[in-house]
């Protein structure tokens, strides 16, 4: 069992594949992984997932479900917006001391710490920040429908409507179109797959897609993704020299496509966005003293 006089805090990091949480304190370490958290897709399912991994925590550290009430707790959610899903949030979950943002801060403070530099992230969504004197700025992640440029969905769902094109004649079949149209069973089946699928399902696709880089459909799409990528970065204030960490699910596959600038520049990322979340925990737990 913990004892709480040791400075616990709760850290989750929610995104549209897995959902990772965190019990944490300087002697030590507790997490879990549960599925899906992306509160624009569903808030509900991910409030559902998010309290799964809670329980599982809480069980992990010997403790009642409710006991983990009295920790301060940092949230970071892909999609997240404040205004919109906020109350539901708070309403949908056993925590007293709690803050909420979405996943950007938590990833480039897990990847950075508090040196300057620039992050890429890519997962089933994607994200870009600059951290440069102290200040932090972010463009990107605006979600599957209308953005997540370069993320595994937006490739996955590329590809997919590039298969569509090359039906109607408007370009040519590659072996990656062809491939994806039989395992569909033709546009049909494409259209009712895209009909029902969420994002983490476009975004199963993505390796596929980048493993075949030489196929002209795969070598389009990964040539835009990498301009996307450098153009975010330098509109945020980064400059040749700064260090670029990658993060997500997406990021050990793109590196190689980056444009020769960006790849120049890539470092390993100091940590990873939960803890990042952490460190931001441990940050609002101080906030939370200093207001009792």
């Amino acid at each position: 069992m913990i004892d709480f006089a040791d400075q616990w805090v709760l850290a989750v990091d929610g995104g549209g594949t897995r959902c990772r949480l965190a019990l944490s304190s300087p002697a030590a370490d507790i997490r879990v992984e549960v599925g899906s958290a992306n509160v624009t897709t569903d808030i509900y399912a991910a409030l559902s997932e998010i309290n799964v991994g809670l329980k599982a925590l809480a069980g992990k550290a010997n403790l009642a479900p409710g006991e983990l009430a009295r920790v301060p707790a940092y949230f970071a959610l892909a999609g997240f917006q404040a205004d919109r899903d906020r109350e539901r949030l708070l309403d949908g979950v056993p925590l007293r001391r709690i803050k909420v943002e979405d996943d950007r801060p938590a990833a480039l403070r897990g990847a950075l710490g508090l040196l300057d530099g620039a992050l890429i992230h890519s997962g089933t969504g994607s994200f870009f920040g600059v951290q440069a004197d102290a200040k932090k700025r972010f463009s990107g992640g605006w979600g599957a429908v209308l953005g997540d440029f370069g993320s595994a969905a937006w490739f996955g769902k590329s590809a997919l409507a590039l298969v569509l094109d090359a039906e109607d004649g408007l370009i040519e079949q590659t072996v990656l179109t062809k491939t994806l149209k039989d395992r569909y069973g033709g546009a049909a089946g494409i259209l009712a797959f895209a009909n029902r699928a969420r994002p983490a399902d476009f975004g199963a696709l993505a390796p596929e897609v980048l493993s075949q880089s030489d196929d002209p459909i795969s070598e389009r799409l990964i040539d835009q993704a990498a301009v996307h990528f450098q153009g975010n970065l330098l509109h945020l204030g980064w400059s040749a020299g700064m260090p670029v960490c990658l993060t997500g699910g997406l990021a050990p596959h793109l590196a190689p496509f980056l444009t020769e600038p960006v790849c120049k520049n890539l470092r390993s990322a100091a940590g990873s966005p939960i803890d990042g979340a952490i460190t931001l925990a441990r940050e609002f737990a101080k906030e939370v003293q200093v207001a009792c």
